[in-house]
């Protein structure tokens, strides 16, 4: 099970053994061997939420979670700015990715990195969903098979929306030099906007829209010279985060209000991330965000196909969280390093 675009509103990567980038869940900047450390580690950090996350939802959608206060504070907590921190990340990459390319270029390389993951795991996920039968939470039928892949469904509004959103910033970004001070007033100025009642707002423009401001916000973040990594910035980004996302759990469904908070989550998130010091933990979680497509892409094959397996043995939850979210990342990556023995990754979208 996944959220729409609207409730995460609110709430992959090139180095060697790992796949090239796709701006979003995507391209990092360069440092030593090519990579950002916090950037990839925020992503790293990012996708083991979002694993856990439909592992978590899965579980009560199958009924094997069945508190329903303790399902909405978990959803509520991860939901408020995970998706969110993706945007922000893309954004913080965006110009740089789009000063090199021409026009053609660019909605080349958008069209094979975002719409052809978007096209294909559409058809694999309604395949899985049809031989699963009843056995999956959404059992779907041969129309389902059939069906088209926009609107998109299940966690691929992501691709969707980031590709909407890329479009809609490439020309500004390439003719107009704007400082970190406009893309700022800019994002403020859009969520105003996408935040006017009544706005015709539907499921192909939605979560392109309610995101648009937290991409323009990671523009401006790449203005900065460098990331805070010590002292009272710290201390306030974990002041900061823990309070707002404590907060989320009252706060009233204004877009506005909810953009903004993702907004600030996510860069004190990504403050945190960038104060970690290096170690097992941290490597680990930098090796997740360089595959962080492969993961996002695949990952909700191995949690479903987990806990169909697991509830024929157990229905306690701590198992099925531990292992549904350990296959969801392990499988992927072992999916990605089987298929580059055979194949270019970027054929199956990786």
């Amino acid at each position: 099970m996944t959220r729409n675009a609207t409730e995460d509103a609110g709430g992959g990567p090139a180095a060697a053994g790992a796949p090239p980038p796709a701006a979003a869940i995507t391209a990092p900047a360069t440092k030593g061997r090519g990579r950002i450390e916090w950037l990839d580690r925020s992503k790293g950090a990012g996708i083991f939420l979002v694993v856990f996350g439909h592992c978590w939802l899965g579980l009560a959608s199958a009924g094997i979670l069945t508190d329903a206060g303790v399902i909405h504070t978990v959803e509520r907590l991860i939901y408020s700015f995970h998706m969110p921190l993706f945007f922000l990340l893309s954004g913080y990459t965006f110009e740089r990715w789009a000063a090199r390319r021409t026009p053609s270029e660019a909605i080349k390389d958008r069209c094979l990195r975002l719409l052809w993951p978007l096209f294909l795991w559409h058809y694999i996920f309604a395949g899985a969903r049809f031989l699963a039968g009843d056995a999956a939470n959404t059992p779907g039928g041969l129309n389902t098979v059939i069906s088209l892949p926009l609107p998109p469904v299940d966690h691929f509004w992501f691709l969707w929306a980031l590709f909407l959103v890329q479009l809609i910033v490439w020309p500004l970004v390439r003719l107009i030099a704007l400082p970190r001070g406009a893309w700022i007033a800019l994002a403020a100025v859009t969520a105003l906007l996408v935040s006017i009642p009544g706005l015709p707002l539907g499921p192909l423009t939605v979560g392109a829209a309610l995101h648009l401001p937290i991409f323009l916000v990671g523009i401006a973040l790449a203005r900065m010279s460098a990331l805070p990594a010590t002292g009272w910035y710290v201390v306030t980004a974990a002041a900061v985060f823990i309070l707002l996302d404590a907060a989320t759990l009252a706060l009233p469904p204004v877009i506005i209000v909810r953009i903004a908070v993702a907004a600030c989550l996510s860069i004190a998130f990504v403050v945190l991330m960038n104060a970690l010091p290096s170690g097992r933990i941290t490597s680990w979680l930098d090796e997740l965000g360089r595959l962080s497509m492969p993961i996002f892409l695949a990952h909700t094959l191995f949690t479903a196909a987990t806990r169909i397996g697991l509830s024929r043995v157990t229905d306690a939850t701590l198992p099925h969280l531990l292992v549904g979210t350990a296959f969801g990342l392990a499988g992927p990556i072992a999916l990605y390093h089987l298929t580059r023995r055979i194949m270019p990754p970027r054929l199956i979208g990786f």
